[in-house]
């Protein structure tokens, strides 16, 4: 016996072309409502709430592709970050989509992984989507990004990130690791701890963590300290793969004193490791940039930290974005960061915060 087919239950989505047959209105008048250009076109009160009374009943959900077509325009936006791992690019995230929800605006965000070849899969993406604007926090290849936009129409605007002629919104990556690093070397001399004090996470090809690295190696000549390659543990920015670089590290090489952390996941990594060798991780005077509110539970650690100000960052970035100025020349506009210290040192802080560019040659 053969079975008949049975339709399917599932109304079919409301159109346009459907609300005019139920109204009355011809597909025209109402697709101008549905868009919001009654005004434009002398549509009365009368009709408008008609049709919208009735494209809520029938629970009318507008086709973007198709809008945007008719339209020339996008209400699409872009927000490339490497990890939503790392607790700065969650809030980055967070208030990017409530800033472009806010503006009636789709959010569309993409993790890289830290990847090039996925950066530049992000980017044509939102190209391919027509996007109004790309948000890219953090690139490997902020140069690259803007060249595969060139002769576009979408604005990009780039969070923790340099690059000459482009709009850049972004902690002084540089300033905040020098003053990072001067507190760290406070901390030892003032535990009386002597020793060498390494920078811990990122890679070589990595722009933010060469800027850190740059100001770490600043502090170190204003004091006097030695400087030398074998001071930095190399990681991606993956928890397993810095809890194996600093286990290997530190069983490789003694006296060890202090540690720049470049990043929240690099501290996860430390953290992992600890229950391996307690001891030696109690002694250790750590600097972590991007430091997370949980590290205040670890208060027999002496930890000092760098908080980015992750919801003006991304105000700044989208107040560039709706003022639509060019391009040409760039912009770059520098967020103050804080300075978090410790329990044990919440006494005996460093004196007056570096300003920024503190330090610099």
């Amino acid at each position: 016996m053969v079975k008949k087919k049975t339709r399917s239950t599932n109304p079919k989505p409301a159109s346009i072309r459907g609300i005019a047959k139920l109204t009355g209105f011809s597909s025209t008048t109402v697709s101008l409502v549905l868009n919001g250009r009654a005004g434009d076109y002398n549509i009365s009160d009368e009709t408008r709430d008609a049709i919208l009374a009735k494209a809520r009943e029938l629970n009318y959900q507008p086709n973007i592709h198709a809008r945007n077509l008719s339209s020339g325009r996008s209400d699409i936006l872009g927000l490339m970050v490497p990890t939503l791992h790392n607790r700065f690019f969650g809030e980055l995230a967070e208030t990017f989509e409530a800033l472009a929800r806010a503006e009636g605006k789709l959010a569309l965000i993409h993790v890289t992984r830290y990847e090039r070849a996925e950066e530049d899969n992000a980017i044509r993406f939102f190209l391919s989507q027509n996007a109004e604007c790309i948000v890219v926090a953090n690139p490997m290849a902020p140069e690259k990004i803007a060249e595969l936009c060139e002769g576009r129409d979408t604005q990009q605007i780039f969070i923790d990130a340099t690059a000459e002629g482009l709009r850049t919104v972004s902690t002084d990556n540089y300033a905040a690791a020098f003053e990072l690093t001067r507190a760290i070397i406070a901390s030892m001399a003032r535990a009386g701890h002597q020793g060498s004090l390494v920078f811990f996470g990122g890679t070589p090809d990595h722009q933010v963590t060469q800027l850190r690295l740059k100001g770490f190696r600043a502090a170190l000549d204003e004091a006097g300290l030695p400087f030398a390659d074998t001071q930095v543990i190399w990681s991606a920015f993956e928890p397993e793969k810095c809890y194996a670089a600093v286990r290997d590290y530190l069983r490789a090489n003694a006296g060890v004193a202090g540690m720049f952390v470049n990043s929240i996941i690099a501290m996860e990594g430390i953290t992992r490791y600890f229950p391996d060798d307690p001891e030696t991780f109690r002694t250790l005077h750590y600097g972590v940039f991007d430091i997370s509110p949980n590290l205040s539970l670890l208060t027999d650690l002496n930890i000092i930290g760098v908080r980015q100000d992750s919801q003006r960052i991304m105000e700044a970035a989208f107040d560039l974005y709706k003022s639509g100025q060019p391009t040409e020349g760039g912009t770059v506009i520098l967020v103050p960061h804080e300075m978090v210290y410790g329990r044990a040192f919440a006494s005996q802080r460093p004196g007056d915060p570096v300003a920024s560019g503190a330090g610099r040659d």
